[in-house]
């Protein structure tokens, strides 16, 4: 048996999958990408990009690449969390503290098995994640629709209900991106030792409209807002 993969595991259907939290670039270097991965490669961009991508993420100090990898060590699935690009609202406002889940992925091959749920359960129990506000951002134009066969209401429906296992919350913003696609959303997880400071930047980043600054701080359980679909 091969050890050393990770902090943690899953028997699957298809063999032993390793949890590892804060892997280091030096560690995913040394693995390979399960052939199924690359569902975030765009055309003409090759999978093999997404581990040197992966890599760089980890070189950073507020970043936690959760990586699940095979005994055959490939790299089936991860969650990449990281500060938010500059270039965003949520970079420009969140500050230190403030962290998002940019990427979450399952090899093709893999999917189904709970990897998914064992990745976020092994991560988010770490201490790195006390004192930060966790935000992750749903844009259709992203899902791997084709190889699902879901259309957009149940794909997003399934994300909801895995970050609501982790414990997110649905917020409402008036961020254009998010509003685009009636399906896009926006969650967040605030960790048990966040402050009040960084709270208080983080409702000031969700509206910049005050006219719908109203919604600021009544975030809701996803179980409301799937429910508010149902008829």
């Amino acid at each position: 048996m091969i050890t050393g993969l990770g902090d943690s595991y899953i028997d699957t259907a298809k063999g032993r999958v390793w949890i590892k939290a804060k892997a280091t670039a030096d560690f995913i270097n040394s693995l390979q990408l399960d052939e199924g991965m690359g569902a975030f490669a765009a055309p003409n961009y090759p999978g093999s990009r997404e581990k040197k991508a992966l890599e760089r993420i980890a070189h950073n100090q507020e970043s936690n690449i959760i990586l699940a990898s095979s005994e055959e060590r490939a790299i089936v699935g991860f969650v990449a969390i990281a500060p938010p690009s500059q270039a965003e609202r949520w970079g420009k406002y969140g500050g230190k503290g403030l962290i998002e889940a940019m990427a979450i992925e399952v090899s093709r091959d893999w999917r189904s098995m709970g990897i998914a749920n064992r990745m976020m359960e092994s991560g988010i129990g770490d201490p790195f994640f006390d004192d930060k506000i966790l935000i992750c951002t749903g844009y259709s134009w992203h899902w791997d629709l084709d190889s699902t066969g879901l259309d957009k209401q149940a794909y997003r429906s399934m994300l909801l209900r895995y970050l609501e296992k982790a414990g997110f919350m649905y917020y409402e913003t008036d961020e254009p991106n998010i509003n685009l696609d009636y399906a896009n959303f926006f969650t967040a997880r605030m960790g048990p030792r966040v402050s009040s400071e960084l709270y208080d930047r983080f409702e000031r980043m969700l509206f910049k409209d005050e006219a719908w600054a109203d919604f600021s701080g009544r975030p809701r359980t996803i179980r409301e807002v799937l429910g508010e679909g149902r008829h």
